[in-house]
């Protein structure tokens, strides 16, 4: 999930147009800065070229447009925020070092390269077992039967990622929900994957899980 909220923000798009709008939602997504409404623009993080708070006031100068935040009290945090390097995919997965994953239908390269740099003891066929972590690739409707094959894989503990695209040309997360819940898993968790995928975290609830020898 991104870090969100909403204030009065100033966007100048360097060609002297200039558009601003109170109560506009702000979202700080691990590769950019997103403002949405009538003073809509996107920024990378990478091509921010300095930060300057001021009386509350967070500005942020890029190529593509200075953006002036009124955050109050919040400036600093958010100032921080952005000046922290971006929080690797793999480390918002909760994939533990040598962790026995999973992958099935997934074609992400950059997912796949950092599973394997995690935890090298993943399997790639048609079937798996004892498996703490799933990763299951969604494209269609046809395809969740995949997430019932994963279940049948993970160790009572254990995580599946469905990932999808996002959009209406992808699964809806509410289908993926509702055949979680068929199958007596709870949603826990929700990642951006990459610009075109996101993925949902399910597990068995805590009261279903046996309980653990004394």
């Amino acid at each position: 999930m991104g870090y969100e909220t909403k204030c009065h923000a100033r966007v100048d798009d360097r060609t002297g147009t200039i558009r601003q709008a109170d109560n506009s939602t702000v979202l700080l997504e691990t590769d950019d800065l997103i403002v949405r409404g009538e003073a809509r623009v996107k920024v990378p993080r990478a091509s921010i070229e300095r930060m300057a708070t001021r009386a509350g006031v967070l500005t942020i100068t890029s190529p593509a447009a200075v953006v002036s935040l009124t955050l109050g009290d919040d400036a600093g945090k958010w100032r921080k925020k952005l000046e922290e390097a971006p929080k690797r995919l793999i480390d918002k997965l909760d994939v533990t070092p040598g962790a026995r994953g999973w992958i099935v239908g997934i074609d992400d390269e950059t997912l796949i390269e950092q599973i394997l740099e995690r935890t090298p003891n993943v399997a790639r066929g048609r079937s798996a077992s004892s498996c703490d972590v799933v990763f299951v690739g969604v494209e269609s409707d046809r395809e969740l039967d995949r997430i019932d094959r994963a279940v049948k894989a993970i160790v009572d503990r254990g995580a599946i990622w469905v990932v999808h695209r996002k959009g209406p040309s992808g699964v809806a997360d509410t289908t993926i929900f509702g055949r979680a819940k068929s199958l007596g898993l709870t949603y826990t968790k929700v990642a951006r994957v990459s610009e075109t995928h996101t993925a949902e975290k399910l597990v068995r609830p805590v009261a279903s899980r046996a309980k653990p020898p004394r």
